[in-house]
């Protein structure tokens, strides 16, 4: 379950992407986009300690960027 919600993400991010070229959706997509990149960002920095442990820690930032909880549910706590 955990992966298809991490795919329809995705999905998102790359209609926002496009959005931003060929504007579909107007600037509602826009600013979901932007709000959503903050609390991505506001994660990044209260999981500093648990990203910095983790074997690959610029990897999982980039991840827990545009995965959020998503990426952080399945990551194994060291």
């Amino acid at each position: 379950m955990l992966e298809i919600a991490k795919g329809v993400l995705a999905l998102y991010w790359l209609l926002a992407l496009v959005n931003l070229v060929l504007p579909f959706a107007g600037p509602y997509m826009n600013w979901i986009a932007l709000a959503l990149l903050v609390v991505h960002l506001l994660e990044i920095v209260l999981l500093h300690g648990r990203l910095q442990r983790q074997a690959e820690p610029w990897k999982e930032r980039l991840l827990v960027l545009l995965f959020g909880v998503l990426h952080v549910r399945g990551m194994r706590s060291a």
